[in-house]
């Protein structure tokens, strides 16, 4: 079915060096990549597809009633065998109506019933630098009594026939590469009728109202209406059609239909034929347009048009009512292209980046700085080095193309995860000082099925994450962390390299429960576990720690990685080696204890995490905390480590003491006399004066010392009354704030000092007015609101003497 043509021998030495099979050189170690150019047809009436190579024809031309209905080109890589980009082609029918171009692999001509009479093939991107095409038909014209073949038509020239009533019967076509000598005759690759009616003349006829300069004169098809260069904005348009050549009836049945995006209005309605779209005498900017065309028209007709922006410059070409221009950004249009093309004409230029806009927009309020300005498209929104937290977020999606929302969630301080927000609502908090630590954003609708969301955070102490992506959690949680600034962007699916999602983007804090020890007693025997925070070994039972054993539970795969190492200093033996969670660092004999110890972190678990320690001492009692490695205890002086306390404490969160006078090597001069339990508990705390308020809402006693950390003596015991059962009295560790002589409606109370919100130290309650007439007097019970009462002599002691900043203690 298929015959070689017979040509020049140097041209037919080329064409088998393109289109020799990649499997010719399987033995070869480097096989080069070349393209391999193969076609196919499908004949009128026929169900199978004819294929040939490179310079081979491919059709019928014997057969009288056989002509070209379909046409496809591929062109594959020697190596890889995978079809090329750079070659499009298009068909035309007899009366010269072209069909779009397609590209390699893609099918186009008519039904069975149609067939092509022209044909044209273009070389684009990497190809069109290093190759030429060429390609013929064979014909048979209603004026021929035998068909013949058509000269050589190269590089997107038409080949075929025009208004004759006859179809292509074959094709040949050669790639070639632009170095070699190709001596092939041109002539006559294309016949158009000549008594065939010319086609019509049609135009598209513009008009651009300019700041300052008013209406200027029309221009047509491709010229420009605005200006450049001047910082001059179009305000208006008026856009019409010339259909000279086209019927009546397609006259009246052609439209050209255009909108403007307009300052502060946004999109105005369509207008059509002339009419004025944009505004007159208000000094508003044009920033974008759309142009259309319908009816009859639309059939033979594409519009394309370009727009020169403040900032951008030229654009690339829109047609057929895309968008072209920009919005969100406050960009005047300052000129403007339009010309008419032909069904399956080429574009008049680019039309990669005709619109700019931003494909998301997001705000964020920020510490101390409130909303900062709207920022887009992966730009960076809040703040870094600065150590300023975000508060709320908003995010939009400014112009979309397709229906939907963005959507997102913000987990806040103290409140946790919010409901899910969309379109510009507020997530977060503002004038509540809490910080976001952690989101998630997502898309839904329409917009979905095109694009993907990405968003990267700047975490506290930690820097830039990796992007998340789809309404997946980016933050932590449970780690007291702040999110100080973050980044998003849309990706298309499947079309553009997403950004680097890999590593650790969401982190969840350990619980409570999650860190605990134990020890064992020199003389006792092991301790049970013992939760952070709270003493393993014992307290004024001068006995000795021997050991010491963590665990931490990393069940929770979201939790640091990461572990505990620990040491201890014993009696007479020195210093044991590190030990990791869950193995026992101690003495080796039964008759040595420990005097010191240090613990520090690993891995993520320390670029999260401090670790904080202080050890109960022979003689001192508590000393300071200790963190990360530093030695907490004594040495060289013989003096035993009775009991230890620990905390796991995030980086971003308040550390349980001041970290100082944590080890010594000096022996005590002197010794606190314990007088009870509360004077006992007291020795454990620091305060940020020198008086320290204790008070025991089950015995309701407050006590008051003066000293320091371990020194503590005590200074007044008194008995009061704290909260009744339903109105309880707050636990915790608080301080002295705000004083008053008195307060109360239908009674007054006297001398109040503030620790924490509403609650107070105050005297009993006495008739308004009066300090003699006591209402209720009662001490020694819980029975208050959950306010310490007490005799109005003590109240006014802690009124007069007690400073602010005093730690105060209630358990």
């Amino acid at each position: 079915m298929y015959k070689k043509m017979i040509s020049l021998t140097a041209i037919m030495a080329m064409i088998v060096t393109l289109v020799m099979p990649a499997r010719a050189y399987a033995d070869e170690t480097q096989a080069e990549s070349q393209p391999v150019l193969k076609y196919s047809v499908l004949m009128s009436g026929a169900s199978e597809w004819q294929e040939a190579d490179n310079g081979e024809y491919v059709g019928e031309p014997e057969n009288k009633d056989a002509e070209i209905s379909k046409l496809k080109l591929d062109v594959l890589d020697s190596v890889t065998e995978e079809n090329l980009n750079g070659i499009t082609y298009s068909v035309a029918d007899p009366e010269g109506n072209w069909n779009e171009y397609v590209t390699a692999g893609q099918e186009t001509g008519f039904d069975s019933e149609q067939k092509i009479a022209t044909f044209k093939i273009k070389l684009t991107e990497e190809l069109a630098e290093k190759y030429n095409i060429y390609y013929r038909a064979y014909v048979q014209t209603d004026d021929q009594s035998e068909g013949q073949w058509l000269g050589w038509a190269e590089n997107d020239a038409p080949s075929g026939t025009k208004g004759y009533d006859c179809g292509i019967k074959a094709i040949q076509v050669q790639l070639t590469e632009k170095s070699t000598n190709v001596d092939l005759d041109t002539a006559n690759s294309y016949i158009v009728k000549t008594d065939i009616v010319p086609e019509e003349t049609v135009k598209v006829v513009y008009q651009a109202h300019v700041a300052k300069i008013g209406w200027q004169k029309k221009v047509e098809d491709g010229a420009l209406a605005g200006t450049e260069g001047k910082a001059l904005s179009i305000e208006a348009l008026k856009i019409k059609l010339k259909l000279a050549g086209l019927s009546e009836e397609d006259q009246k049945d052609s439209k050209i239909i255009y909108k403007t995006h307009v300052q502060s209005y946004g999109w105005q309605k369509e207008v059509e034929n002339g009419a004025l779209a944009g505004t007159t005498g208000q000094g508003k900017r044009v920033e974008a347009v759309s142009v259309r065309l319908e009816g009859a028209i639309a059939k033979k007709y594409d519009v394309y048009y370009r727009t020169h922006i403040q900032s951008f410059g030229w654009l690339d070409w829109a047609k057929n009512g895309e968008k072209a221009g920009s919005s969100t950004y406050g960009k005047r249009l300052e000129a403007i292209e339009i010309k008419l093309v032909k069904k399956g004409e080429s574009a008049p230029g680019s039309t990669k980046k005709a619109y700019q806009v931003p494909g998301i927009q997001y705000q964020t309020h920020v510490q101390s700085i409130g909303w900062q300005k709207k920022v887009s498209d992966n730009q960076i929104a809040g703040t870094t080095g600065q150590g300023k937290r975000i508060e709320a977020i908003k995010i939009t999606l400014p112009d979309s193309d397709y229906t939907g929302n963005v959507e997102y969630q913000a987990y806040v301080q103290g409140i946790g995860w919010q409901s899910w927000k969309k379109n510009g609502e507020l997530a977060g908090t503002s004038g509540q000082s809490k910080r976001i630590e952690a989101i998630r954003v997502k898309l839904t609708g329409e917009i979905a099925k095109y694009y993907e969301v990405y968003y990267s955070i700047h975490l506290a102490k930690i820097g830039w994450c990796n992007y998340e992506s789809a309404g997946r959690v980016t933050g932590t949680i449970d780690l007291s962390k702040k999110i100080e600034a973050l980044k998003i962007c849309l990706v298309k699916k499947d079309a553009e390299t997403a950004p680097n999602t890999s590593g650790v983007k969401y982190v969840e804090g350990y619980k409570s429960g999650n860190f605990y020890y134990n020890g064992y007693i020199k003389g006792v025997g092991a301790t049970g576990n013992v939760s952070q925070g709270n003493t393993v070994g014992t307290i004024g039972k001068k006995q000795q720690l021997q050991s010491l054993t963590l665990y931490l539970d990393q069940s929770n795969k979201l939790a640091p990685s990461g572990t505990i190492q620990y040491a201890t200093h014993i009696a007479k033996e020195g210093w044991k080696d590190w030990s990791d969670a869950g193995t026992t660092n101690g003495a080796s004999t039964g008759t040595n204890g420990m005097e010191a110890v240090k613990i520090r972190l690993t891995g993520n678990l320390a670029k999260y995490y401090d670790i904080y320690y202080r050890a109960h001492v022979q003689g001192y009692g508590w000393l300071g905390w200790a963190k990360n490695g530093q030695v907490a205890g004594t040495s060289k002086i013989g003096y035993r480590m009775e009991g230890l306390q620990i905390r796991l404490v995030s980086k971003d969160a308040a550390a349980p003491g001041k970290n100082a006078n944590y080890y010594t090597e000096k022996k005590k001069t002197a010794t606190i006399a314990v007088k009870d339990q509360m004077h006992l508990r007291a020795l454990a705390y620091a305060s940020n004066t020198r008086y320290l308020i204790l008070v025991d809402t089950t015995a309701n006693r407050v006590g008051i010392y003066s000293g320091s950390v371990g020194k503590w003596n005590e200074v007044k015991k008194w008995v009061c009354t704290t909260g009744a059962k339903s109105t309880p009295t707050v636990k915790g560790t608080f301080t002295v704030q705000g004083k008053g002589k008195s307060f109360g409606s239908g009674y007054t109370c006297w001398y109040y000092t503030q620790f924490y919100g509403n609650y107070l130290f105050h005297s009993v309650l006495y008739k308004q007015g009066s300090m003699s007439v006591i209402i209720d007097g009662r001490l020694g019970i819980n029975a208050s609101h959950g306010c310490v009462r007490l005799n109005i002599n003590n109240a006014k002691w802690i009124y007069d003497n007690i400073p602010r900043g005093t730690k105060v203690v209630v358990y």
